[in-house]
Formats: C-alpha cells, structure tokens, sequence
C-alpha cells in the first residue's frame, strides 16, 4: 500500500516558563492510500498535538517541533517553508476538528467560507460557487443553495459538523484528519458522521486519521489502530489484533472500560486507576508505570522501545503470558 503520509521521529516540545517540555515524544506512523487509522488515548495524551504538529497547525511560537520529518508526497513539510504548508493545507490534506459551532465563522455565510477555501487555493469565483453546491449536496445537506445563504447558528449541530466536513473535502485531499469530530454529538447524529466520512472515503479514497478517545467508535471504523500515552506511541496494530490480544497494559485497560452492548451483562466499569502524568513532570522510566497493575522494577527506570509482538507493536517490558490479570479476563470481567 503506498503511503500518503509517513511521519519519523516526530518530536514537539512546549516553551514553558520552566522551560521546554516534550508533548510529542518520536512518534513514528504511515498511513496508506484509503485507509483508515485511528490515534486513541485519554485526554492530554498528546493525540491532537500530534496531529497539528503534522498539519503545521501548532500553537507557535509555544509549540515547537524540534525533530522528525512529515513527509506529504515525498516532501518533508517540516523542513519546508510556511508559503509551502499553507498550499498544502486544505488541498492535499485537511482537517476535521471535533467542535463545528467554534469551527465556522459566526459572521460569515456557509457558502462563503467553503468558497473561501477555494479561492485560497486557486479556484475561480463561478467554479467555487459551483463547487460549494456540490460538496454541499455530497455531504447530505438539503437544499443546498438555500443552505449556503444559511448562518452557523441556523442549523443544528450536526449539520454544522457536516458543513465542516464539507469544507474539509471540498479540494478532495489525499488525506483527511478527522479530530474527535462526534465527540459533541449525539448517538443518531455520530452514526450519521461515521457513515458519511465511510461513504466519502470509498467514494474518493482518500486516507483518514481518526482522533479519538471512544474505542466503541474505533471498532466500526479503522482497519489499524496506533495507541498513545504521555505523548508516545505504546501499541500498534490492525484494530483486530489489538482488540482480540492488546499487549500494553494501558491498551487493555482502555479495551476493558468499553461497556457491553446488551444491559443484562453490563457491571461497574473498569477504571485505570490515577491519572494521566503532567508532561512537565513525567514519571521516569515507562510512564504509564504509576498507574499499571503489572509494573516490575524495570519499568521504573527504563522506557521500553516500540518492538514488534504477535500482530501489534508494543512499548512493554512484560509480556502478557505473564500478567497478573490476563487481557481477555479483564475484558470478561468489564462485560
């Protein structure tokens, strides 16, 4: 499968007060041509830092990345100029983020801003006006002429999500990144979402990157799954493997804490106990170890490197044979 993005060694750090702080720690990934990839991890495990950090997007001067390469097209966009990013951004690959409502411009029609993001990259006035009819309709949005004279606020939060996926598609980029964008939707509306980035990915083949916390949702959705804890990748893998034999402790906590569909199985939820380190005083070691049931002396003071395990990669020193608590019992007692 030919990769549409390949990201080495990506490092991002944070100027602080006290000085700089590694939010994104040397991840490394492909995605290929119309695949689906999922980066999970709890809130602040660097997920969308990653992810901006690739677009260009991080909040500068604060967020600098100090190493690795992204490479879009066999051109390292982290060495390249901002004039370059700018061109690439919206047409090449564009971004989806989770909340639409502070995503669209108050002020400013639907139609204008899809337009906007045609014009910026060359397309004429008449052919953009066509196009946001177009990528208005492919989106599922009714009357579309009437709706690009619409306002953000005339239409409910699903629709706006849609819009905001329609701006995102409307150059028809090889990539598209995908920030928890059902995370402020409801169950019916999610589905809706889901369905619609499916249909346009077999449509178009364009590759996406889903961020998400929500295992539930990776399941319908990605064919390999890259976990991330303290700004690093822990486990990677097609979503099977990963679901049918997790390898890092934290990855099957997460699995655990998924709730059975039928009610007449569910129990009290599995937690992972603590919380998430702050990346200005990260534990030594592994940094999951504070919180992990299988923690020996090692991982207190080494941090495991990413190694090849039976259909995933993991940044473990224990291997499951030998867990206290197996995966597939914690996953028994969650259900």
């Amino acid at each position: 499968m030919t990769a549409v993005l390949s990201v080495r060694g990506l490092t991002t750090v944070l100027h602080l007060a006290d000085g700089p702080v590694e939010v994104v720690k040397s991840v490394s990934f492909d995605i290929g041509a119309g695949e689906t990839v999922a980066l999970v991890g709890e809130s602040g495990s660097g997920k969308s830092m990653t992810m901006l950090s690739v677009m260009g997007l991080h909040p500068q001067p604060t967020a600098e990345i100090v190493g690795g390469e992204v490479l879009l097209d066999d051109v390292d966009l982290v060495g390249a100029d901002e004039r370059y990013r700018r061109s690439v951004r919206g047409s090449s690959m564009a971004m989806v983020y989770q909340d639409p409502m502070t995503s669209l411009n108050p002020l400013m029609r639907i139609g204008a801003q899809i337009e906007e993001v045609l014009t910026a990259h060359g397309t004429s006035r008449r052919a953009a006006q066509a196009r946001v009819l177009e990528v208005l309709a492919e989106v599922g949005i009714p009357q579309p002429a009437r709706a690009a004279r619409a306002f953000p606020h005339e239409f409910s939060g699903g629709m706006r999500q849609r819009v905001v996926i329609a701006m995102a598609i409307a150059l028809r980029p090889a990539l598209l990144i995908a920030d928890e964008p059902t995370t402020a939707l409801d169950v019916t509306i999610q589905q809706q979402i889901i369905a619609l980035v499916r249909r346009l990915q077999a449509e178009t083949g364009t590759a996406v990157m889903w961020i998400t916390h929500d295992l539930g949702v990776v399941a319908r959705v990605a064919s390999r799954l890259l976990v991330m804890y303290a700004g690093r990748l822990v486990e990677t893998g097609s979503t099977r493997a990963v679901f049918a034999r997790p390898e890092h402790p934290y990855t099957a906590g997460l699995i655990a804490a998924i709730p059975p569909a039928r009610v007449a199985e569910r129990a009290p939820l599995r937690q992972i106990p603590g919380a998430p380190p702050d990346a200005a005083h990260a534990p030594s070691g592994c940094p999951f170890h504070p919180r992990c049931p299988e923690v020996v002396p090692r991982c207190r003071e080494e941090m495991p490197p990413l190694t090849q395990r039976p259909g995933s990669a993991a940044a473990c020193w224990v291997p499951p044979s030998q867990w206290s608590v197996p995966a597939d019992a914690e996953r028994g007692q969650a259900s």
